[in-house]
């Protein structure tokens, strides 16, 4: 049976993926698909694995322990039954958005996290699916998602170390297949895909070839800065009454610095990831006329690629 880890990031439509896949759970079913989404991996099944690692106890050590074992039962339970193929998707394996505003660190102990789900997969075949997003996008959106919770907001000095951590998305693919080895690791940007729930399932299970039908592309939307101002945010003057207007917190400087280290993420996944990933570029290219007299093809996905503490920010651009 086949293992699919859809691991986020949180804030690159997730739940908008999850809410596509619960209302496809007979259908995919049928193809030889189950699914696990956060209604089940949160309702005890991986309790004591997806705690910090420094704040677990022994407690959550044990509990963890007995999950590994009640997953290992599942799974050969599964494969049993005849499942082809089980697809968990939980962002929380990777941490927690409160843990990288908190440390601001883009998901620091990934590999402690990860590591400890290693013995229930065993050998089966496994793919790790990893959306990334523009990191300013995604900062702010994970600050929007925290005001829903009234956690704090983004003073200067929160909002200068969030531009100049040092953990990037790089990084973190290169933790995922330092743990994973075996892995085969598909990443796509969430400015291309974010909305395609099918494309997504698709690079996870390509084998599958499932189709999901139906799903609003756009749950948990981050707030307007109208909302925010509901929630007790002060606004900058000249935003008008703030709806339908984005909240952006950095600067031009900080989004400088971090729309050059996304360049430099993409690049390096377009160039081959070390080896250790596929990305997929999700881009769409024009409809072509071909030399035949055939009808017009309609409009094809590009192919995938073949797998191929920071400084202040003035002194980043200069």
């Amino acid at each position: 049976m086949d293992i699919c880890l859809h691991l986020g990031a949180h804030r690159t439509a997730t739940t908008s993926f999850q809410s596509a896949l619960r209302s496809n759970t007979a259908h995919l079913a049928r193809c030889g698909l189950t699914c696990w989404t956060p209604a089940k991996t949160r309702d005890g099944l991986m309790r004591g694995l997806i705690r910090h690692p420094e704040d677990a106890t022994l407690q959550d050590d044990e509990q963890g322990l007995r999950s590994v074992g009640r997953l290992k039962i599942t799974l050969h339970k599964l494969e049993a039954d005849g499942h082809r193929a089980l697809l968990i998707s939980e962002p929380n394996m990777l941490g927690t958005g409160q843990t990288n505003l908190r440390t601001h660190l883009l998901y620091p102990q990934l590999d402690e996290r990860l590591r400890r789900f290693v013995p229930a997969f065993g050998d089966r075949p496994l793919t790790v699916g990893l959306s990334i997003r523009s990191y300013e996008d995604y900062w702010t959106s994970l600050l929007c998602s925290q005001f829903r919770v009234r956690m704090a907001g983004a003073g200067a000095e929160r909002l200068d170390r969030l531009t100049t951590q040092p953990r990037r998305w790089r990084r973190l693919i290169r933790d995922i297949a330092r743990v994973l080895p075996q892995a085969h690791i598909v990443v796509w940007a969430f400015e291309q895909m974010g909305a395609r729930s099918n494309d997504q399932l698709n690079a996870l299970w390509p084998q599958g070839q499932a189709v999901l039908s139906g799903g609003d592309p756009w749950l948990a939307r981050s707030p307007d800065l109208f909302t925010l101002q509901q929630m007790g945010y002060t606004a900058p003057k000249g935003q008008g009454d703030g709806k339908g207007v984005r909240w952006m917190p950095f600067d031009e400087d900080q989004r400088s610095v971090l729309r050059a280290e996304y360049r430099q993420d993409l690049a390096w996944l377009r160039a081959g990831a070390e080896g250790l990933a596929t990305f997929i570029d999700g881009r769409q290219t024009p409809a072509v006329q071909p030399d035949r007299g055939d009808a017009m093809m309609g409009p094809v996905h590009a192919g995938t690629e073949d797998r191929g503490h920071g400084h202040g920010i003035k002194e980043r651009l200069g």
